[in-house]
């Protein structure tokens, strides 16, 4: 090879360096004005102070994956649907990656949910009530909860009387987290119709029962109730047996004492006339929740048993308020005694509530979401109806409805009430409380009192 062409190879690969040098050195592309503006915009996001109640995640986190829950909750109106609607909102503001396949529990006095844990077929998030707790508890249907509400700061905004008494079950554990307090079961009246068809608001068992032949002979439903179940059923039997003995149908449960007893057999036979006189609507076995509170809700009945509650819900169905009441004292003793036991009502504070199938995916993180949804739904009856009931704190919390003067009125008299009884379905004997209830529909149906009372005295001394 010739020293002239080993200049010329090399001058080549000289001016060939120089190019790739150049290339290599002007490698990074130039920006596009694009690509400006999202890097201002990023370094805007980045490094603004925060607006009020607002969270800044740092830019690289990893984002969450979706998750959907099955969620089994009281859901078939609107007035189930806009506070379910507004928990499930707050929920995704603290966890934006949850969403939730709702479906309406079914008011059939809980067979439904009885029949799926059986099955173990059980949607992830659901309400339970206390009457399935053992049945869930022991197939292992459902997670204990205890630690991840002590994680969870929670109890820090629970009321008090609640942390007391509906929290944790009889094992020391905690199964479900419950929302509604404690409360009592109202007789409301609408004055108008009580007027408009000229019959005095009782006051005592002999008015009581005048005023449900007089409301009978203009074909007016003096009660409508929802027997289907047998909750309202024990509230209206408390009504009586209270005045009989504080404890009402928990005494029966406690053994204190027995239907035969005098006191009580007298109020058992009160309760039997005035059902036999017309105090509920036909067919009062098989009519659900909604289409009996409508009757009263539209101004057809005179009266209705249901809780405190449905206040809020007779002002959004657009009823008068200022024609509706509750009576201070149950008209359900002889006259002269309307003062006997008078303080004590039906109601109480139950246990159960949201619930997290031992089924679900990741247990951990579903726990964490069912007890955030507890605490909301539980302050969503205040926001949406202006319901006192919640079992959690309502500070900072704005109620979109102002508080009726029935509301006002119960909250002045909560220090009075004394509630030692339950609801039936959450009697403590549950073998007991299983039976009363059948007991009670058969009651309703036409039972003549007499064969009450016989069944009651054998239910107890076989659910020793």
């Amino acid at each position: 090879m010739s020293k002239s062409f080993r200049r010329s190879v090399l001058l080549l690969l000289s001016v060939i360096l120089v190019f790739v040098v150049a290339a290599c050195g002007n490698g990074k592309d130039e920006p596009t004005a694009s690509d400006s503006a999202t890097t201002a915009a990023t370094t805007t996001a980045t490094t603004a102070a925060p607006a009020d109640n607002a969270t800044v995640a740092p830019t690289d986190a990893p984002k969450a994956d979706p998750v959907k829950y099955t969620l089994n909750i009281h859901y078939s109106t609107d007035d189930e649907k806009d506070p379910a609607d507004w928990a499930i909102a707050e929920v995704k503001k603290q966890f934006p990656n949850v969403s939730f396949d709702v479906s309406p529990q079914l008011n059939d006095n809980g067979e439904s949910l009885k029949a799926r844990i059986a099955t173990g077929d059980l949607p992830d998030i659901f309400l339970i009530s206390p009457s399935h707790l053992d049945a869930a508890i022991q197939t292992g249907s459902i997670l204990d909860l205890t630690a991840a509400w002590n994680a969870s700061g929670a109890q820090s905004r629970m009321q008090q009387n609640a942390i007391d008494t509906q929290l944790k079950y009889k094992d020391g554990k905690i199964w479900a987290i419950q929302g509604a307090g404690a409360g009592i079961n109202p007789l409301y009246y609408n004055k108008k119709v009580f007027a408009d068809n000229g019959v005095k608001v009782p006051t005592n068992y002999p008015e009581f029962l005048a005023a449900v032949k007089a409301f009978n002979a203009k074909g007016i439903v003096t009660i409508p109730i929802f027997a289907k179940e047998a909750w309202p059923i024990g509230a209206f039997f408390d009504m009586f047996a209270m005045r009989a003995n504080p404890k009402g149908m928990m005494a029966l449960n406690d053994g204190d004492i027995k239907a035969s007893d005098p006191a009580m057999a007298d109020a058992i036979n009160k309760m039997a006339e005035i059902i036999k006189a017309g105090v509920f609507q036909k067919g009062a076995t098989s009519a659900d929740y909604d289409t009996a509170r409508s009757i009263f809700h539209t101004g057809k009945a005179a009266m209705l048993v249901n809780g405190e509650w449905d206040i809020a819900d007779m002002v959004k169905d657009g009823m008068n308020m200022a024609d509706v009441d509750f009576l201070d004292v149950y008209p359900t003793t002889d006259a002269g005694k309307e003062d006997t036991n008078k303080e004590y009502k039906p109601g109480g504070a139950e246990l159960g509530g949201v619930a997290v199938s031992s089924k679900v995916k990741d247990p951990e993180f579903a726990q964490k979401v069912a007890i955030a949804f507890a605490e909301k739904l539980a302050q969503s009856g205040y926001v949406k109806a202006g319901r006192i009931d919640s079992t959690f704190s309502l500070d900072g919390l704005t109620s979109e409805l102002p508080m009726q003067e029935m509301t006002k009125k119960l909250k002045e008299n909560h220090p009075q009430y004394k509630v030692l009884s339950t609801v039936a379905h959450s009697l403590p004997n549950k073998k007991f409380a299983t039976g009363f209830g059948e007991l009670l529909q058969k009651l309703v149906a036409g039972q003549s009192a007499a064969d009450f009372i016989k069944a009651v005295d054998a239910l107890q001394e076989s659910s020793k």
